[in-house]
């Protein structure tokens, strides 16, 4: 991923989050304007059938009753907003990190740069990554240890490495740690 890419990410999170701000500030108004609406019966006044006032009556509690749910619609689209804002948010810090790892490296890794027993980090899929040890080192691929008895251990491709740690030492770079 390029640093244009991850800066598009990253605008793109920073206006979803705009919109949820708005959001939330909008359902804060209806909120306040439905209380307000509920004002005429703050003193426990019920509705008295057959009263001059009772359609009068009726009629605000309808309208009060209409915006509170108005008012809990637009909190839980803001609620919403929100987590597909922090979704983005750390999908797009995530993609950047690993970007930025890729992007220190001044070659790919290479078979001659493992061996068994070294503990590697790889990118499952594009945001996430998870930790290995190596159990094969293959001519395309590495075959690390999944913990099943070797029905389930994961194959990973070379460019899918992010890290290697051997005597616990841990480089990002394959010059770095070249035997």
């Amino acid at each position: 991923m390029s640093s244009k890419d991850a800066s598009r990410r990253q605008a793109e999170a920073d206006r979803l989050q705009q919109r949820a701000d708005a959001l939330k500030a909008k359902a804060e108004r209806m909120g306040e304007n439905a209380s307000s609406l509920y004002g005429r019966f703050a003193g426990g006044q019920p509705l008295l059938v057959g009263h001059h006032s009772y359609r009068s009556a009726r009629r605000a509690k309808n309208r009060a009753d209409a915006a509170s749910d108005r008012a809990i619609d637009a909190y839980k689209a803001a609620e919403r907003a929100q987590a597909k804002a922090k979704w983005a948010k750390a999908d797009a810090d995530a993609r950047t990190e690993i970007a930025d790892t890729i992007a220190t490296r001044s070659r790919p890794w290479e078979p001659a740069d493992f061996q068994v027993g070294d503990i590697v980090t790889v990118r499952v899929f594009k945001t996430s990554t998870s930790t290995y040890r190596v159990k094969r080192v293959n001519k395309k691929t590495l075959t690390l240890d999944g913990g099943g008895g070797g029905w389930d251990d994961p194959k990973r491709e070379y460019d899918r490495v992010l890290s290697r740690t051997r005597d616990g030492v841990t480089v990002t770079n394959p010059e770095d740690g070249a035997p």
